[in-house]
């Protein structure tokens, strides 16, 4: 008999222990049933967001939704820097590879490779709505804070070369540079001296005068490629630096600025580059919305 009343009351203790699990598990299942489908900018655009496990092997890869502004668009999966869609707030990324500009098969980019990353050309799209969009790209080439003096932070303190690729070249002045930095204080063997630290940029202008591009690759004074090619493919060459650039420009009709990145081989092809940057943004832009007059 006592065994029989101690085995109940072992039974009622568990069951009063599992009710707080039992209400958290109820919980649970009620903040996932309440999670919205959809998620609106500040701006106006609203989006389907991909909810639970995403496969980015799938193929052929769906579309996901994605907002630039108050502008919406529908994109392959795949394209997406993480082939998953967007982040969890909404901002993205865009990839294709160098140099055939063709996208990443579904899931490449997975574990990503050192090679796999190195030939990624990455898109960024940036909605401007705080500040006039000319004067965003002003901010990538005149300074707003620190030294105006300093020769590596402007067009006035650089070595103006003849045109390439049709840009305008404004090469880092090395010499300049560490002079400035020594009468900084900085140590002759300091990583601010070295090539690798600093730009060349290139530029063209607008018919008011104005910089409507502007690239900024890894300095001329770095010596290689830092890639080889092989089967039509490239791959990092560990035995010499690695070259870069970061190339923007404007889409003024849509208040956006647009970022690229990809390996400094690629500066002779930037037309070709920024021509697959629009074609990204406007053939997948399903409800472009008027902005405010």
């Amino acid at each position: 008999m006592c065994m029989k009343q101690g085995m109940r009351l072992w039974i009622l203790a568990g069951a009063v222990l599992l009710l707080p699990l039992l209400a958290c598990g109820e919980r649970k299942a009620q903040a996932q049933t309440s999670v919205s489908i959809t998620q609106t900018n500040e701006p106006g655009c609203t989006r389907q967001r991909s909810l639970g496990p995403q496969d980015p092997f799938q193929n052929p890869p769906p579309l996901k939704q994605a907002c630039v502004g108050p502008y919406l668009l529908e994109i392959p999966q795949h394209l997406f820097y993480r082939q998953m869609g967007t982040e969890f707030d909404g901002s993205f990324g865009l990839v294709l590879q160098y140099p055939g500009l063709q996208p990443f098969a579904p899931g490449e980019r997975m574990n990503l490779k050192l090679d796999v990353s190195m030939r990624t050309v990455a898109f960024d799209y940036r909605y401007i709505d705080r500040i006039e969009l000319h004067q965003a790209m002003r901010n990538a080439y005149i300074p707003i804070w620190g030294d105006p003096e300093d020769p590596s932070r402007t067009l006035e303190g650089r070595i103006v070369g003849e045109s390439v690729y049709g840009l305008l070249p404004y090469y880092a002045d090395l010499p300049r540079i560490r002079a400035y930095k020594a009468r900084q204080g900085m140590r002759a063997d300091a990583p601010v001296m070295k090539a690798d630290w600093h730009q060349d940029w290139f530029i063209t202008r607008d018919a008011a005068g104005e910089v409507d591009r502007l690239i900024r690759c890894t300095s001329r004074e770095v010596g290689g490629t830092g890639v080889v090619f092989r089967d039509g493919l490239m791959y990092r060459d560990r035995g010499t630096p690695y070259s870069e650039c970061t190339h923007q420009f404007m889409l003024p009709e849509h208040s956006t600025l647009v970022r690229i990145t990809y390996v400094r081989l690629g500066l002779k092809d930037w037309q070709q580059i920024e021509d697959k940057a629009r074609a990204l943004f406007f053939d997948h832009l399903v409800s472009p919305v008027q902005r405010p007059s």
